[in-house]
């Protein structure tokens, strides 16, 4: 009885201790992700200016810098350019992976076609009981530096007479329509993809 006692204390500890020298599964590497924000682009009837808009997505970027469930870490990089091809210029010059362009739209003219920089598009009618009057887009694209097709883009829309906010204003309506463009931003920067090929 006290060999077979002796003989499995033993082979407790020699499995106790070649368990615990086998290494465990690697935690993944944290990994720092740079977001270069550019100033939005207001073609709306809504007052937001440039730096304050910009200063609230990177706020917003920043309350999602990290996710428990994921190795990557987001950093927010101020631009100081609304253009396309000035903001990535400028992203790839502050070494930024992503490049985040954003555009205030207006609502109100649904139906009819939108002027702007990027050319003429149509504005898209709005379903259910909305007063476009008070509604505000927002429209952004992530891009690459140095890749010409978007990686991933949408539109979110705010009410700007939300009766969660104590003081309705265009710009308690663009810091919602921001914390919305974060959390998807951040949703897909972290996604695992294929590697790509350049």
């Amino acid at each position: 009885m006290f060999r077979l006692s002796v003989i499995l204390i033993s082979l407790t500890v020699f499995s106790s201790i070649a368990s615990s020298q086998q290494p465990s599964a690697p935690k993944p590497q944290e990994r720092i992700v740079r977001i270069g924000v550019a100033l939005p682009l207001n073609e709306s009837k809504f007052v937001v200016t440039e730096t304050w808009g910009r200063d609230q997505m990177i706020r917003s970027l920043k309350a999602l810098r990290r996710d428990r469930k994921s190795a990557v870490t987001l950093e927010a990089i101020s631009l100081q350019s609304w253009k396309k091809g000035d903001a990535l210029q400028e992203a790839a010059d502050k070494h930024c992976d992503y490049v985040l362009l954003t555009r205030v739209l207006d609502l109100s003219k649904t139906g009819s076609v939108l002027v702007g920089p990027g050319g003429v598009e149509p504005i898209p009618p709005l379903v259910g009981n909305v007063d476009p009057q008070k509604r505000m887009a927002v429209d952004y694209s992530v891009f690459r530096p140095g890749h010409p097709d978007e990686f991933a883009g949408g539109r979110t829309a705010v009410p700007t007479d939300s009766p969660a906010s104590v003081a309705p204003s265009d710009n308690s309506a663009f810091e919602e329509a921001a914390n919305q463009i974060g959390v998807r931003v951040a949703g897909e920067v972290r996604k695992e993809r294929p590697p790509q090929v350049d």
